[in-house]
């Protein structure tokens, strides 16, 4: 897992010949004109998933992790909490599903914090939970890139 802000983003580009690409779409993005649903950066390799949603309770939200894909989690607007599991204190309650990608698990995590203009990235087989909310439910505008599979 990795936690920064995109003013850092050049200093991983090494991890991937695909990772400037990805955070030059993520840099581009605005609450104004923000694209919703998928955008194909490199067909199934590297694309983003725009979404506007509202947070969750954190009983409501899934833990998940996914086999294929890295995912790096970008919020565009808004505020949500995003938490973290090591694989010995969860418990699979839905095994690996290889059409979409992830597996669900039941436990406990920790919290991140990400702060405003910030990504995380969940690297293949990290256990993670995101959309939840605070102190209140609210709308974000967030974009989840997938990097890797076919």
């Amino acid at each position: 897992m990795i936690i920064d802000t995109l003013d850092n983003a050049s200093r991983y580009y090494m991890l991937h010949p695909s990772l400037e690409q990805a955070f030059d779409f993520l840099d581009s993005l605005s609450p104004e004109e923000f694209p919703e649903g998928r955008s194909e950066l490199i067909g199934n390799h590297l694309y983003g998933n725009g979404m506007v949603r509202d947070t969750k309770d954190f009983e409501d939200s899934i833990w998940e992790s996914h086999d294929k894909y890295l995912d790096i989690h970008y919020l565009v607007e808004g505020e949500e909490k995003v938490f973290y599991a090591d694989e010995d204190d969860m418990k699979e309650i839905e095994a690996y599903d290889a059409e979409k990608d992830f597996t669900v698990f039941d436990g406990t995590g920790k919290e991140v914090f990400v702060p405003k203009g910030g990504f995380v990235i969940f690297f293949p087989g990290e256990i993670h939970k995101a959309l939840v909310h605070g102190a209140k439910p609210g709308r974000v505008k967030k974009v989840v890139i997938k990097l890797g599979g076919d």
